[in-house]
């Protein structure tokens, strides 16, 4: 069986490659559909009532639809393959999150998503071709969502009036997202990789979001970062 494949054209070319390797990049292309669509609907959504401008509300309605449009595009690869409903299982705990305010809303963009970002990263490089375009298609909207938190969080810091809001919340988000990249010993990571569908561990995943979000809080932001643990053993994979 090979470590490593170069491209898998499309999804006659998946399953003749065998039921593992469909396994594989279904569970990929599953936790898109449901966890772009998760996103949309408890983070972008409830912020459009939040936003304090009009020029602000576009701004979340633009990345709401972009998110939802992400959803359908991930769909659209899961009906190739015939891969089970997504929604059988839930989406990511982080989704959990309460979006009460605009300051919370803007870090679930300069943080949830920077992870988003790590991921998609990763597969821009996936053996599944179809994968591969998509990631790499949707990429500049991800970094749009990113560059849009981090620069409004900029302003937020600022102010004293919300500069202990952003704190509180970047704390809470990046505790929230370490299990966004999954267990480090994890049995679907190895699989990934043996396919060549990812080329890094969760672990080193995990750790290149705390050195960006680090980044992010004590250089651009002027804060302090939350004592966290960038390796994770939970009972999720």
């Amino acid at each position: 069986m090979p470590r490593t494949l170069q491209t898998v054209a499309g999804a006659d070319e998946a399953r003749a490659l065998g039921d593992e390797y469909v396994t594989a990049v279904g569970k990929i292309i599953n936790s898109h559909v449901r966890n772009e669509a998760a996103g949309a609907a408890v983070f972008d959504e409830p912020s459009i009532s939040l936003a304090p401008t009009p020029r602000e509300k576009w701004l979340a309605c633009r990345m709401a639809m972009e998110e939802y449009g992400h959803h359908l595009k991930f769909n659209k690869l899961a009906a190739q393959l015939g891969l089970e409903d997504p929604h059988t299982r839930p989406p990511l705990s982080v989704f959990d999150y309460q979006v009460r305010s605009w300051t919370e809303y803007v870090m679930t963009k300069a943080i949830v998503d920077l992870a988003e970002i790590v991921l998609m990263e990763d597969l821009c490089d996936c053996s599944y071709l179809p994968l591969r375009r998509l990631c790499r298609s949707l990429m500049p909207e991800e970094r749009f969502h990113v560059r849009f938190g981090a620069t409004t969080a900029g302003r937020l810091a600022a102010d004293p009036a919300t500069r202990e809001e952003v704190r509180a919340a970047a704390h809470r988000l990046i505790t929230m997202t370490l299990p966004f990249f999954g267990r480090g010993d994890s049995p679907n990571n190895a699989l990934f990789r043996k396919w060549g569908i990812k080329r890094l561990t969760n672990d080193e995943c995990r750790a290149e979001f705390v050195r960006r979000t680090r980044v992010l809080l004590c250089d651009d932001l002027g804060l302090d970062y939350p004592e966290v643990d960038p390796r994770w053993r939970g009972t999720t994979s």
